[in-house]
């Protein structure tokens, strides 16, 4: 989906989010990490970020060095880019899950499978951006070694819902795989609006 698409749908999401947000909030749970230990919190996402990695490692190992070199462009940008990213992933999930909710798919078959869907996504994604925050430290420690990058990056993960609140630990785990994706976003971003300046002119 093209950069512009999604900021015309922008407000129709939003629409649709308010007319939904009180029967889904009123049918949330209390959050499952709040009540797990840190220790067992830290465990859970070191697994989750080794799995997701490892996955992108097998299929896409190359982007990661295509992101790495994204950030060093523009290092100063990687985290309001990642952002963005996550801001559009966002947009993007609600907008499918609100409207085949709101048309009542097969009796919301759909809809689980679309949030399903769009969790797995979120996961790769946010496995993604640890994988690329720990090669990067490695290349800055000795040389590029993805493999090691996967580990440190699932490391910081674990640190972080370890050492602070659940509330602080989503702030900071998104906030370091928003750097570690960053770079792609840019490049992804960009690259769309270039594709559609050489289409439409105007």
């Amino acid at each position: 989906m093209a950069f512009d698409a999604v900021v015309d749908i922008a407000p129709s999401v939003m629409g649709l989010a308010a007319a939904t947000g009180g029967h889904v909030v009123g049918q949330l749970e209390p959050s499952v990490a709040a009540e797990l230990s840190r220790p067992l919190r830290g465990l859970v996402s070191f697994i989750l970020v080794v799995v997701s990695g490892a996955v992108i490692l097998r299929l896409r190992r190359a982007s990661v060095a295509d992101s790495i070199d994204a950030i060093s462009a523009s290092p100063a940008t990687a985290v309001l880019y990642g952002i963005a990213g996550y801001v559009i992933f966002g947009i993007v999930g609600l907008y499918g899950t609100t409207t085949l909710a709101r048309l009542g798919v097969a009796g919301g078959v759909f809809v689980r499978l679309v949030v399903l869907a769009s969790s797995a996504v979120f996961l790769l994604l946010t496995g993604f951006g640890f994988l690329v925050v720990g090669t990067l430290l490695t290349e800055l420690l000795y040389h590029r070694q993805p493999s090691h990058g996967l580990l440190i990056g699932a490391s910081l993960s674990a640190l972080t819902w370890v050492l602070l609140s659940p509330a602080g630990s989503i702030v900071a785990s998104l906030g370091i795989a928003a750097f570690g994706i960053g770079g792609s976003v840019r490049v992804w971003i960009h690259s769309e609006r270039t594709v559609e300046t050489e289409v439409d002119p105007r």
